[in-house]
C-alpha cells in the first residue's frame, strides 16, 4: 500500500483530511449510541477523503452492513478467545493498514488499539463515552488504567466525564471533547403527530445503567395521578427484559398501556410517533436518545446524569430531575400530559438547541481539530 500525503507542521496532510487513514477499533457494531457515533465519524472521515478501516470484536451486526454499503471496509478482529489472541489480530491488521491514526470508539478497547497503534508507529485516540467512573468500574482497574493511560489523547463526549477525569488526576491537556452530533435530515419532527394518547418514549438497553425499573414505577404512578391518557413503548433489549416485564406486569401496565417493543432497527418511526422521551438512567455521557428526541421536537423529561443539564434546559426543552426523584418526574410529565400546546413549544425550542451545537455538519471539523492536536 503506498504512502499517504505529506503531513504538515500541524499533523494533518497537506490537503486537511483527505487521504489522511484512520483505523477506528470498535467492541461492537450492534445498535447503540457509540456505534451510531462512529457510523457518523467513519461516514465523515469518508467524505472528507481520508482513507478508514473499520475493526470490530463482533460481526454481523447492524451497523456493519451499513459502512460497508457506504464503501467502508469491516473487519472482524474478536475471532480468539483471549485478549492477547485479540491483540495479536488487531495490532497484524492495523499494521498492514499504515494509519496515521488508529482511533477507539469504546473505553474497554482503548487497550488493544494503543498497543497496535504504538507499535506501528501510528498516533491513538481512546474513547470516553459514559461518565468515566462507570467505564473504570465496568473493566477493573488493571484493564482500566491501561485504556486510561495509553492513548495519546482522550475523545471524551461529556463534559461531566472531562471533569471527572481531571480530578481524578488526568491531564487536561490530554483530553478532547468530542461532542455526540447528530443527523438533522434523519430526526426531524413530523407535520404532525398522533393525535391518540401522548406517547412517552423510554429508549435503550434493558440493563442496569438504564434503570427502566425506575421509568416502570414512574409511570405506575403517574396512572394513579394523572387522568390524561398515556401510553408507553419501551424500545430495546437486554438481560432485565424479564424481569422488566414483570415489574410492569405486577404494576398493571402490562399489557396495556406500557409495551416492550424489542430492538426497533428504524427509531426515527418511534420519534415520530412518540411525544415524550424519558430518560432514567443512572449515569450516561451524552445520551444519544436525548439528542434524537430533541432533534425529533420532543420535550425531554431526564435524570441529572452526565451532560444531560447541558442537554435539556430545565423549563424550556425538557425538564431535569434528581435520580432519587421519581415524584418530580411524575409532576412533569402530568403537565406535559396535559398541555399539547407546551409539548409543542419546548419541542421546537429542542430542535433549535440541537441545530446550534450539535448537527452533523460540525464532525469534519472537530475531527480535524482532534487530529491535529494527536499528530502533532
Amino acid at each position: 500500500m503506498e504512502a499517504g500525503p505529506q503531513i504538515t507542521d500541524h499533523g494533518l496532510p497537506t490537503t486537511g483530511l483527505r487521504g489522511l487513514r484512520v483505523c477506528l477499533v470498535a467492541g461492537t457494531l450492534g445498535q447503540g449510541g457509540a456505534e451510531r457515533q462512529l457510523f457518523y465519524i467513519a461516514s465523515a472521515l469518508k467524505s472528507a477523503g481520508a482513507e478508514v478501516l473499520v475493526l470490530s470484536l463482533t460481526s454481523g451486526e447492524v451497523w456493519e452492513p451499513r459502512l460497508q454499503a457506504i464503501g467502508i471496509p469491516v473487519k472482524f478482529v474478536g475471532a480468539s478467545a483471549s485478549r492477547l489472541g485479540r491483540l495479536l489480530t488487531i495490532s497484524k491488521t492495523v499494521k498492514q493498514f499504515r494509519p496515521a491514526v488508529v482511533q477507539s470508539q469504546h473505553f474497554y478497547t482503548n487497550g488493544y488499539a494503543a498497543i497496535a497503534g504504538r507499535l506501528c508507529g501510528a498516533r491513538v485516540v481512546g474513547a470516553v463515552r459514559n461518565d468515566f467512573s462507570s467505564e473504570m468500574r465496568d473493566c477493573g482497574r488493571q484493564l482500566g488504567k491501561i485504556c486510561l493511560h495509553l492513548p495519546y489523547r482522550l475523545a471524551v463526549n461529556s463534559q461531566a466525564a472531562m471533569r471527572n477525569l481531571v480530578s481524578l488526576g488526568c491531564r487536561r491537556e490530554k483530553l478532547f471533547h468530542l461532542p455526540n452530533v447528530i443527523d438533522l435530515t434523519q430526526f426531524c419532527p413530523p407535520a404532525s403527530r398522533n393525535g391518540d394518547a401522548t406517547t412517552i418514549l423510554g429508549i435503550g438497553r434493558l440493563a442496569p445503567q438504564k434503570r427502566f425499573d425506575r421509568f416502570v414505577r414512574i409511570l405506575a404512578v403517574l396512572r394513579q395521578s394523572c387522568t390524561a391518557s398515556f401510553k408507553a413503548l419501551i424500545a430495546g433489549d437486554g438481560p432485565l427484559r424479564s424481569e422488566l416485564e414483570k415489574l410492569a406486569r405486577d404494576s398493571g401496565l402490562y399489557p396495556g398501556p406500557v409495551e416492550f417493543c424489542g430492538n426497533v432497527t428504524g427509531v426515527q418511526s418511534l420519534y415520530k410517533d412518540g411525544h415524550v422521551l424519558l430518560l432514567t438512567s443512572d449515569h450516561e455521557g451524552t445520551p444519544n436518545v436525548v439528542m434524537e428526541a430533541m432533534a425529533s421536537g420532543m420535550p425531554v423529561v431526564a435524570t441529572a446524569v452526565g451532560d444531560v443539564p447541558d442537554l435539556v434546559q430545565h423549563g424550556v426543552t425538557g425538564y431535569v430531575v434528581e435520580t432519587s426523584d421519581e415524584q418530580a418526574a411524575v409532576r412533569h410529565l402530568e403537565d406535559l400530559l396535559r398541555d399539547p400546546c407546551l409539548r409543542e413549544s419546548m419541542g421546537s425550542r429542542a430542535r433549535a438547541f440541537i441545530q446550534s451545537h450539535h448537527a452533523l455538519d460540525s464532525l469534519p471539523e472537530s475531527l480535524a481539530e482532534l487530529y491535529s492536536a494527536a499528530l502533532s
